[in-house]
């Protein structure tokens, strides 16, 4: 009977109106392998995960807290998680609750960094210890293939809560993604909100030479980038704060798109994922515009990079020719966590290796903690 209920707990956050209306629900409670079930009645374009739009029911009220790692798709390691906690809990609080703020951390959250556009917002979280000392920043951008996704989502809200109550200024921040713009304007989005929180550092007790960044997948691309290109000005964009730096010199990237020149040849040739990613600008020209490969120098800043050798949807040799290249140039304290077997989920399936890293790396960068 417990077995029976639990399954039912599951069908109320999975199961389409349609399907409860054809089938009883004790029999849609009892298929087997009911995680790839569901996925398989929800994944209406079939890309092995759930976006916000195919969810439904609870489900769908409930995305965020479900989405861990914040790229706007749940794939099939979220789902088994969900089935999981469903499985433990007896249902209670499977879904998971929002963090809470820490008693002393200050959220502010949809701050517009500029005017024009709903995607031009970040969440704030500040230290309460007062003004009588600068912080350093670390700024945290979703995933999500640069068309999904969202600031407030999974890690995106945990991890900046936590930085912040450890006396990190921390924003998470949204992007223009590929629906209204190329990946040149995520790019440039992102730049326009390190403007913002260096052209108001004097309110925000932000000690303006200790910006940091992390990133997963689409995200990990982006936080290279700033990383990376901070000197060249046609990645600037046309937003405001020109006058400001929107450079980091402390970056984490985890499954990181580096090189869009290694894509396949449907994408190089102007395929429907070029077109939205790379718009009508020649293909080559903007591969390489965005690639942060490109910009790798001896006076790069710090990285700490990790990815997983069995990640289908961005290959370790991404990672590894940016490793090798960095070394090929002498750029300096760079560090590589390649993690055997571990999926395009590596950051969280080896949190336990991962984050204390993270916590060490940006520590040491931008504190100088242990000198």
């Amino acid at each position: 009977m417990k077995q029976i209920q639990l399954y039912l707990i599951a069908t109320t956050v999975f199961c389409i109106a349609s399907v409860f209306n054809s089938q009883p629900r004790l029999a849609i409670a009892q298929q087997p392998k009911g995680m790839q079930w569901a996925l398989n009645q929800m994944d209406d374009d079939n890309d092995g995960a759930i976006s916000r739009s195919e969810a439904k029911w609870r489900m769908q009220a409930n995305f965020d807290r479900i989405d861990q790692d914040g790229n706007g798709r749940l794939d099939g390691e979220e789902l088994s998680q969900l089935f999981e906690r469903l499985r433990t809990s007896n249902g209670q609080g499977a879904l998971g609750t929002k963090p809470s703020v820490p008693e002393n951390v200050e959220l502010r959250e949809n701050i517009s960094y500029r005017e024009g556009n709903e995607k031009w917002k970040l969440d704030l979280m500040l230290p309460k210890n007062g003004k009588e000392k600068l912080y350093p920043v670390v700024v945290f951008i979703h995933g999500g293939g640069w068309r999904n996704g969202d600031k407030s989502s999974g890690v995106f809200r945990d991890y900046p809560l936590e930085y912040a109550s450890r006396g990190y200024v921390c924003a998470s921040i949204n992007y223009r993604l590929v629906d209204e713009g190329t990946i040149l304007d995520c790019i440039a989005d992102c730049k326009s909100a390190v403007r913002w929180l260096r052209a108001h550092a004097e309110e925000l007790s932000i000690d303006v030479n200790n910006f940091g960044a992390y990133g997963n997948s689409a995200g990990a691309h982006l936080v290279a980038m700033l990383g990376l290109s901070s000197t060249q000005d046609e990645l600037e964009g046309d937003g405001p704060y020109r006058e400001y730096s929107s450079a980091v010199r402390a970056v984490c990237c985890s499954a990181t798109p580096t090189n869009f020149r290694l894509w396949g040849e449907e994408v190089r040739s102007g395929g429907g994922r070029a077109a939205a990613l790379f718009g009508e600008r020649d293909t080559e020209q903007v591969m390489e515009l965005a690639s942060p490969v490109t910009y790798v120098t001896s006076a790069s800043p710090p990285f700490l990079m990790v990815h997983g050798t069995a990640d289908t949807t961005v290959p370790v040799q991404q990672s590894d020719d940016l490793h090798a290249l960095f070394h090929e140039k002498n750029s300096q304290d760079v560090t590589y966590l390649r993690i055997d077997g571990a999926g395009h989920g590596v950051f969280r399936q080896h949190a336990s290796e991962t984050v204390p890293a993270m916590r060490e790396f940006f520590g040491r960068v931008l504190r100088g903690d242990g000198k």
